[in-house]
């Protein structure tokens, strides 16, 4: 142990008398141990000469002679004998101690000293002390320079030093704590040393405490904290104190500077944090903030700069990777290189700093490599991982990081080369990394993830079963972190699903899905905006379908149907959690009730889209993000207490089949299903739920999806695409819909003139994508064997979705509650649609009594207005959908896009009726296939009852003819439901217009 070890491990002891009381302590062994190495490092005879050898040895007696005089104190209160050697070296170490800090020596020693005539030193002067820190600070910089870890430890004593000879809680003393943690950080970030990461924490903290508000030095105490901070959080994952460290650093990086490279250490200091946010809660707008504050501190950082390297490799690691992150010019991936390899010019062999920059040249390497699908650029990511690796050291606190990177990189690489070894290579690696890693560390459960996946590559690839058995006890490990985020967990079960599986445990596999999507539920956090929330649920494109699909092979149809709906609708959940009344915790507690409708009714409220948060400054996003999270944890902390209740043991808990199969009381509900492990239609009806395996496969399934969507596009010659339309529905008849509907019994043709039996659809994942409502043989003079020629489809987004448009108790209507039309003829940028205006003026001639907003009068503050007033709506106008960001989904307003983001947040409790006539008003997207996303099922969720849409693009001359249609059929006598409306107005429309089976086919009703 060096001297500033034996120091502070001293210290510990004397902090835990002091914490304790107990002179004990003080009597222990190793105490005693301590002192008396601590004692013999020094000459305490030999003149002492220099600022470095003066700093240790005061700060070594100040140590000394408060542990002797404690234990000669100890002994007089025993009425016990002082031992000789205590009652010695304090006196003399407290004369050392005397000549520079006299107010760290008792009274009783003081007076002696006085009246035998010793000197009395003076205390020293502030420009002492302040020459001490500023030595500490040239050494640390010394430090980062070489790595000279015999430097930061002389750092640190001067530091010491001044902080314990100053009297006054002034200024300087918390200057010299401050200096003191940035030091000990260092040192932790060079050896790994957690003992010296809590010290820096902790100094740096208390000197904190003593800047006020306002001071020019704050920004230097906002920078090291909030780089401890984030160190803190890497080390032990504590989510609070990273962003406490956010907190201070915005506090210095957006305040007042005291120069362009201190600015420069904040905003690095900053980016990271914010990167470190993003990469634990997903949170998008951190990552853009890194990358914006990280360009800044490379754009005002001199070429010769010792920190350019580090910051240049800390904006390489934000270009291209992470979303709303772009690169200013050419190709992100090229530029992260073209940064990794400039830093590393600029950093010598043996520079600490060195690996990291390795490490993330590997990082974008591959990177490069995946984006091209190119792996002429693997071999150098293995090459790179290495160097970092050995760079690094046995001793680098990024260890196992740097291992992983390896593994990472050979896995890579053994994807697409025949390397013998490569995948022993990468399985040593990621082993080694997890014995650096502490079992409570935050980033064991990955590396426990990524060796179990490792493994079972390997199985794959050599056939060992004890790969796989070790593969799938990590994984179980790695799920069994419970302190683990939310996300890892999922990942981790998945594999181990995904095992199972492959192993054709169908039953296991089954419930490890299951867990795999608990933990997706919990991903999708309240504390994040609906925009962060979709991102992490998309990670996981295929996870319910698997689940579903092994539930199906496991010959567990209702378990199919309980992970459908709880994997499914995510965000559609969440939502009715808000809109539900929770009448039982009501009846059983109704002051938890009342504060969890609080709660959800704030976070609902909170802005969240485009129309509701223009204009706002960054500070304002902060605080709703802040406001978003403290909610989100009280939520928790509500049902985590609702919960405790027996009677309430199971609130909000994934519903059972024998809920949802109540969905079925009207009608049968086919939900279809599609993944590797096969497609099937899951039949539910009142007596229960049937799997009906189709006979198709996954991928065919994909490539029709691929071609009928290829067919929607405005680009794809019409004929062509009309052919494949029609290809496709005769397809999906064949393949899907006949099978299903011929095992519920609808063989036959309704009658023309009666009512016809009611079917629900629920398809998921790629089933989505696909009309299968209106399935069927379509010939040229309007017959053939179709779907609508035997059921009246709707379709439901989830069952709970479903249950809640039908239970749903509405207000009686109020005086000013009535209809409204919208029509925008012409919008800029967009082709005219003529017939809009005169469809939404035959609609308010049927219902004068409705509001009617044509062109300049449509915008969208104005229709946001009136949907809070309206008991139904009808819009006439242009609509867009973003299969590949299906929450940016539109009505095109006067004055722009009234986006779905701003819909989901009303609540419209006298609506019953909606009905766009717009394009793709009701399709969702490729990505988050199984969260739903449409337009119409968001005004489902914000109060409509039954919403008719289009899943494509409708002809804007048929339009008004379809609409009149569905109005006569509504305006009857004995009016139909809505869903029956539309399929008679389409029955008509297809009989007046047979060949225009692309038009009308493109209508579907979403509702009860």
């Amino acid at each position: 142990m060096s001297v500033l070890d034996l120091a502070l491990a001293l210290e510990q002891w004397l902090s835990d008398y002091y914490d304790s009381g107990d002179p004990a302590v003080l009597r222990e062994s190793e105490a005693e141990r301590l002192a008396e190495r601590l004692y013999y490092s020094f000459d305490w005879y030999a003149p002492i000469s220099g600022m470095v050898e003066t700093a240790q040895a005061v700060n070594a007696a100040v140590l000394l002679a408060d542990f002797h005089w404690r234990r000669c104190e100890d002994a007089i209160s025993r009425e016990d004998e002082i031992s000789r050697e205590d009652a010695g070296r304090a006196g003399w170490l407290y004369h050392l101690v005397c000549g520079f800090a006299p107010h760290l020596v008792p009274e009783a020693v003081l007076d002696t000293y006085e009246r035998d005539g010793d000197r009395i030193g003076d205390t020293a002067s502030a420009s002492r002390l302040a020459a001490y820190v500023a030595q500490g600070v040239e050494l640390l910089k010394e430090a980062e320079a070489t790595g000279d870890l015999r430097l930061l430890e002389d750092a640190a004593a001067l530091c010491l030093f001044a902080a314990r000879v100053n009297p006054r809680r002034d200024l300087l003393w918390a200057e010299s704590l401050v200096t003191l943690g940035n030091v000990f950080t260092r040192a932790y970030e060079y050896t790994g040393s957690e003992g010296a990461l809590d010290r820096a924490f902790n100094v740096t903290k208390k000197g904190g405490e003593a800047i006020p508000e306002g001071d020019p030095y704050r920004w230097h105490y906002c920078s090291g904290f909030g780089h401890i901070a984030l160190r803190v959080f890497q080390h032990t994952g504590d989510l609070d104190t990273l962003e406490s460290g956010v907190r201070v650093l915005r506090e210095a990086a957006y305040g007042p500077y005291r120069g362009t490279l201190g600015r420069g250490v904040v905003l690095t200091n900053l980016s990271a944090a914010l990167m470190a946010q993003y990469a634990r809660t997903g949170r998008a707008e951190s990552a853009k903030e890194a990358f914006e504050a990280q360009s800044r501190a490379v754009a005002i950082t001199p070429r010769d700069h010792a920190q350019l390297p580090s910051r240049l490799v800390n904006l390489a690691g934000l270009v291209g990777n992470q979303p709303g992150v772009v690169a200013p010019d050419g190709d992100p991936h090229d530029m992260a290189v073209t940064l990794l390899e400039d830093a590393l010019s600029l950093l010598p062999e043996g520079n600490p700093d060195r690996s990291g920059c390795l490490y993330q040249l590997a990082v974008a390497l591959r990177a490069r490599s995946a984006a091209r699908n190119d792996p002429s650029d693997l071999a150098a990511a293995v090459k790179a991982s290495r160097a970092a690796v050995a760079a690094g050291g046995a001793g680098d606190y990024r260890r196992s990081m740097l291992l992983t990177g390896l593994a990472r990189s050979l896995g890579a690489y053994a994807a697409h080369f025949s390397v013998p070894g490569a995948l022993d290579e990468a399985v040593e690696a990621l082993q080694e990394a997890l014995t650096v890693l502490p079992d409570k560390h935050p980033d064991r459960p990955d590396a426990l993830t990524e060796l179990g996946m490792m493994l079972e590559r390997r199985f794959e690839d050599a056939g060992n079963p004890t790969d796989r058995e070790l593969a799938f006890r990590l994984l179980s490990d790695a799920y069994g972190c419970e302190t683990a985020p939310a996300e890892a967990r999922a990942r981790a079960a998945a594999a181990a699903a995904d095992i199972k599986a492959a192993a054709e445990d169908f039953a296991g596999a089954t419930e490890w899905y299951a867990d795999a999507l608990e933990q997706l539920e919990l991903t999708a956090w309240r504390g994040l905006t609906r925009a962060d929330r979709e991102r992490l649920i998309a990670r996981f494109p295929s996870l319910v379908a698997d689940a579903a699909g092994c539930a199906v092979r496991a010959e567990q149809a209702e378990r199919a149907v309980e992970l459908l709906e709880q994997g499914r609708g995510i965000l559609i959940a969440q939502a009715l959690e808000t809109r539900t009344d929770h009448a039982e915790v009501h009846e059983q507690a109704s002051e938890l009730a009342v504060r969890l409708r609080h709660v959800l009714d704030e976070l609902e409220q909170l802005p969240d889209g485009p129309y509701r948060t223009a204009g706002w400054e960054r500070q304002d996003h902060w605080r709703a993000d802040e406001r978003r999270a403290a909610l989100a944890r009280e939520r928790e902390k509500v049902i985590k207490e609702i919960k405790a209740l027996p009677e309430l043991s199971g609130f909000l808990e994934p519903p059972s089949f024998a809920y949802l199969r109540a969905a079925a009381a009207r009608g049968p509900v086919v939900f279809l299903t599609a993944s590797v492990h096969g497609c099937a239609a899951l039949l539910l009806t009142g007596e229960g739920v049937r799997a009906l395996r189709l006979d198709l496969s996954h991928a065919e399934l994909a490539l029709r999806a691929t071609l009928f969507l290829a067919a929607l596009d405005p680009g794809h010659p019409p004929l062509a695409a009309h052919d494949t339309i029609l290809e496709t529905l005769a397809w999906l008849w064949s393949a899907v819909a006949k099978p299903a509907l011929e095992a519920l019994g609808h063989t036959q043709p309704m009658d023309p003139g009666g009512d016809g039996p009611r079917l629900w659809w629920c398809p998921t994942g790629i089933f989505t994508l696909l009309p299968v409502h209106a399935a069927g043989i379509h010939e040229e003079d309007g017959n053939g064997d179709t779907v609508p020629d035997r059921v009246v489809s709707s379709l439901t987004p989830t069952l709970r979705a479903l249950l809640h448009a039908r239970e749903r108790r509405r207000p009686p209507a109020g005086p000013d509650t009535r209809g409204l039309v919208v029509a925008v003829p012409a919008t800029p940028d967009w082709r005219d649609l003529p017939a809009a205006e005169e469809e939404a003026r035959a609609v308010h001639r049927r219902h004068p009594d409705a509001r009617l907003l044509i062109g300049p009068d449509a915008t969208t503050p104005t229709v946001l207005e009136a949907l809070t007033h309206c008991s139904w709506a009808h819009f006439a106008c242009h609509g867009a959908q973003d299969i590949a960001e299906p929450s940016r989904a539109a009505l095109i307003l006067h004055d722009g896009p009234l986006t779905l983001r701003d819909i989901v947040g009303l609540r419209l409790p006298h609506a019953e009726l909606a009905f766009l006539s717009a394009c793709e008003s009701s399709r969702g997207g490729v990505v988050l296939a199984d969260e739903a996303i449409s337009f119409a099922a968001a005004l489902q969720l914000a109060g409509f009852r039954d919403v008719l849409g289009t899943l494509w693009s409708i002809d804007d001359s048929l339009a008004p003819v379809v609409a009149d249609l569905v109005y006569e059929n509504l305006s009857r006598r004995n009016a139909p439901d809505p869903a029956s409306a539309l399929h008679a107005a389409l029955r008509t429309a297809r009989a007046r217009h047979p060949h225009a089976v692309v038009n009308w086919a493109s209508y579907v009703h979403v509702g009860p």
